[in-house]
């Protein structure tokens, strides 16, 4: 291999980000995904949630890459190979074949952005409002029993409020299935610049990497999300939890990943399912959502107001009319909406499938 040549095999003057090759392969609504997320850097600069996701995704990436060269010190030779490459590797190469992404991580990682959006707009307002309390409605952090679950909370969500680039490393604090999507990823990226940096025994490195894969899967702990988090403090809560005002007093203070674990022990649903909602959810979700937790037109109208970081389309007129539709979504709609979304999401999936090819 030339010293001079890029280790993703393509030409290093050609800038990686515009380099959209294989979204043919990928069903055509992921691949306006990808486009939007990884668009040509001669663009103009993208917005928020764009920056958000791909720190997110950056970070995890170079996390695990990092997680996988340290864990080759069974394979020196591969180990070798690779540090003839100190920089990152997987993430010039995900940003050059964003087809590497499926659509489930990617949603995931917008989902993460909006989160950490949300959090950042009003976080440092909830800093200084946590302690302060409502009464007993909120724990503190001095609470002999809920302080340490309020302060693994607040750390994992530090995590993601943290300022950084793009390549600068994040606990790549995933559920299983995308952890597991991400780090074969990283490892096909790194075994390719392996394989073709060593001059001999490049088929020991596909082996290397498997194992390597497998021992980091045998380590991951998803319990350090902080919507895990947020899920484990709710729980600790019990019955405290179930106070009638909760949910308004944690939106008040913008708490949004406590309020949506309360909201989900109510409605019986999966806490990231309701985060997905909150963030990137269609308006009407987010109508029979407050409905079925019992709130008002005012209540509606906050929530709308909280959710403006990740939803500018929320301009005041949009709010009023939406706040005026409300008033006729009824407790039966909101109920079967929700139903709806208690069911299996593969089963969703066939059925929209069916839906569209039935034209229905």
């Amino acid at each position: 291999m030339s010293a001079h040549s890029s280790p993703t095999g393509m030409a290093s003057d050609r800038p990686m980000a515009r380099a959209l090759s294989g979204l043919s392969t990928v069903p055509v609504g992921h691949a306006i995904d990808l486009a939007f997320f990884f668009p040509d850097e001669a663009q103009a600069r993208p917005d928020a949630l764009i920056v958000e996701t791909r720190r997110h995704l950056g970070g995890c990436i170079a996390a695990i890459e990092m997680a996988l060269r340290l864990s080759l010190e069974h394979a020196p030779d591969v180990a070798a190979a690779l540090d003839r490459w100190p920089t990152p590797l997987t993430w010039p190469m995900v940003r050059a074949q964003p087809s590497l992404l499926g659509p489930d991580l990617l949603a995931h990682m917008q989902m993460r952005a909006g989160v950490t959006l949300l959090l950042r707009q009003f976080g440092q307002a909830d800093v200084e409002q946590q302690d302060e309390g409502q009464g007993d409605l909120i724990p503190a952090t001095d609470d002999p029993e809920l302080g340490g679950a309020l302060s693994a909370l607040a750390l994992a969500e530090g995590r993601w409020l943290a300022l950084s680039g793009e390549d600068a490393p994040m606990k790549p604090d995933l559920p299983a299935e995308h952890f597991a999507d991400l780090l074969w990823t990283v490892a096909a990226c790194l075994h390719v610049v392996a394989q073709r940096t060593m001059a001999e025994g490049g088929d020991q490195s596909l082996a290397a990497f498997d194992r390597s894969g497998w021992a980091l899967l045998r380590d991951h702990d998803e319990a350090t999300c902080p919507i895990a988090q947020a899920d484990k403090l709710v729980r600790r809560m019990g019955e405290r939890a179930d106070v009638p005002e909760l949910l308004g007093a944690l939106l008040g203070q913008r708490r949004f990943l406590l309020f949506a674990a309360v909201a989900a022990r109510r409605l019986r649903m999966d806490s990231r399912q309701l985060v997905a909602m909150l963030v990137m959810g269609p308006v009407a979700q987010l109508a029979s959502l407050c409905r079925a937790l019992g709130g008002s037109a005012v209540d509606y109208r906050i929530l709308l107001l909280a959710l403006r970081p990740v939803r500018p389309q929320l301009s005041d007129a949009v709010i009023v009319a939406e706040a005026e539709r409300y008033q006729s979504v009824s407790e039966a709609q909101a109920d079967v909406m929700i139903s709806a979304v208690r069911t299996s999401p593969i089963l969703r999936a066939k059925l929209d499938h069916l839906h569209r090819v039935s034209g229905a």
